[in-house]
Parts: structure tokens; sequence; C-alpha cells
């Protein structure tokens, strides 16, 4: 009977977990759109399907950066110019090169988020904008879970397995990776390593030189209308981040 409660309650968090994406997709992809660059980049773009969502008219350059061989192959036939490097270095690209920079769900997977800050603001135009989506540590299902003596669910990801909260989604599974653990991507595609709480998002976005409102949607596990009615009160407790960093004129 426990069994069969718990796989309820983790059959619906994977319900309300899909809507929080969608919304950060949503959100990302919207606002690259309406910023109308000439010049773009998505950092960790997968195949490329995401932003080809929303672009009716795709950018003159698109450029994307993705660890994974398969996604890159992907991302090439969709007409993308596709990079790969390691995202904790130095990206190999000219100042002032882009009018916007798109990183959805990856600078969690990465040790040197000062230094992606950094070169997202040195790689825009001036009046460029970064998106970037995140999770967010503080996020209310993250509070529960240290409550109860859990893992972050944010944090289960560990080098291809989820492990140290039996509650989350996948509890004890492995994690499929694109790529061996000994390969050199390996370490900017799996797990999450660091996670960002609002307050940290907007002080290090801000520190890097950027005008940057940084806010958190999706409460977890609340659905997702009461999420939305509550989300202008509850700040800083949504279970994703959503950053627009401007990098002034």
């Amino acid at each position: 009977m426990a069994n069969f409660i718990l796989k309820g309650l983790q059959s619906y968090g994977a319900r309300q977990r899909t809507l929080g994406v969608n919304r950060c997709d949503d959100w990302a992809g919207q606002l690259a759109v309406d910023l109308k660059p000439a010049c773009l980049l998505d950092v960790g773009c997968g195949d490329g399907r995401m932003l080809f969502k929303y672009f009716k008219q795709m950018p003159a350059e698109f450029h994307g950066v993705e660890g994974a061989p398969d996604s890159q192959v992907k991302a090439a036939q969709r007409g993308i110019k596709v990079a790969s490097f390691d995202l904790n270095g130095r990206w190999p690209y000219e100042d002032g090169k882009f009018d916007v920079v798109v990183s959805n769900q990856v600078i969690e997977h990465l040790h040197n988020g000062r230094l992606f800050a950094e070169e997202a603001f040195r790689v825009l135009k001036p009046g460029g904008t970064a998106i970037v989506t995140t999770e967010n540590l503080c996020s209310l299902l993250n509070w529960i879970a240290l409550t109860l003596g859990y893992t972050p669910f944010s944090l289960m990801q560990l080098c291809g397995r989820y492990m140290g909260n039996p509650i989350g989604l996948h509890a004890n599974e492995p994690l499929p990776e694109p790529v061996p653990i000994d390969h050199p991507a390996f370490a900017g595609i799996s797990g999450h390593i660091r996670v960002l709480t609002v307050r940290q998002a907007q002080e290090l976005f801000t520190q890097t030189g950027f005008e940057t409102e940084a806010r958190s949607i999706s409460i977890l596990p609340l659905p997702d209308a009461l999420s939305r009615m509550l989300e202008g009160f509850v700040r800083h407790r949504g279970h994703y981040l959503t950053i627009r960093a401007r990098k002034p004129l």
C-alpha cells in the first residue's frame, strides 16, 4: 500500500514538474523571439528543437553549444552552427558577437558558474540579453526534502545515478548519460553540481555587470493553477529560476 501511494505521488510530481519545465521553455523561447536577435547563441542547445518551436523566422546566425555527440548531429541538421567545448572554461567566440544568449537548464551542471556569467557578458553586444533558466535550491520542494533529511530533489543526479532521496522521481535508478564517464564532455553534461537560489542568481549576474531580473516560478508540489496564484507573494519558493540579464549599452 505504501509503495502504491509513493508511486502515485511520484506520478503526480512528474506531471507538475513537466508543467514547470514547459513554463521555463515558453518563457525563454518567447523572450528570445521578442528580442528579434540577428545573432543568437543557444548554450546547451541539445538537438535544437526547443527554440525551433518558437521562432517562425530563424536568426540570421544561429550558434549552439552541445556536448552530446548525437544531439550535435541533429542540431547541425537543423542549420545550427554547433560547437562543443567545456563550459567551465572560456568560450571560443569574439567579444560582443551575439544579440541574445539563451541557456535553458544548463548552469546547474557547471562548477564554474561565475565564469559562465562572465563569458555570457563578454560575448554579448552592448544592450544584448542573456536568458537563463535553472532550478532553485531553496524551492518549497527542496526545503521539504531537506526537512525530511533527504537530498534536495535538484541535487539527486550524481554522475549517472539518482541518489539520496527515496521519494524523488527515478530514486535509485540509473541515469542514462549521452557520453561515458571518462569522456571530456562528461563534466558539463552529467548531474547538477551547483544549484542557485533566487538571491544568488541575482547577485551573480548583477556583480558580473548585467542589469538582472531573477525570479522563481512553479511552486512544486502545488498544482500549477495554485502555484501561479501564489508566485507573486511567495517569491523565492518556486522550483525553477528565470533570469533575464541585460548587458548595459
